[in-house]
């Protein structure tokens, strides 16, 4: 019989990260609902996935893998994939090492057209641009 360890408290570092998400998709205007996920894996490293729907009926899936490296969140893995209300593809963000030639590799954006470079972006980033598109279209 195998023993598992109890997952210890997860660090305070963490905590913090989760709270200052979902404060920050709280105050936004956009969103009509959301939901948030927190899996601690370790006390240093999460899991964190959801959704948010926006008033356009565009809809935002979300996972993040993070880890704390002393004081530091440091981005593991990530996956922001924007779609509109028929399930089509707008945008997606992520950092799976599967386009060796782009200069930000492993870091793209996929779009209706094509892949392209990238930085690494947060949540409330991928929100904010998210609601600047929806602006600038009119929706």
């Amino acid at each position: 019989m195998t023993r598992r360890k109890k997952l210890k408290k997860p660090s305070e570092l963490l905590n913090l990260y989760s709270q200052k998400l979902n404060l920050g998709i709280e105050k936004r205007l956009s969103p009509v609902s959301f939901e948030l996920h927190f899996s601690y894996r370790s006390p240093r490293v999460a899991h964190i996935s959801g959704y948010v729907v926006f008033r356009t009926g565009w809809v935002l899936e979300f996972d993040e893998i993070i880890t704390q490296e002393r004081i530091e969140i440091k981005k593991v893995k990530y996956r922001y994939h924007v779609m509109d209300r028929n399930k089509k593809l707008i945008f997606r963000y992520d950092n799976v090492p599967h386009f060796p030639k782009i200069r930000t590799h492993p870091h793209h954006k996929h779009t209706r057209a094509k892949v392209i470079e990238s930085k690494t972006l947060g949540l409330l980033e991928v929100i904010e641009e998210i609601e600047t598109l929806i602006v600038k279209e009119g929706i």
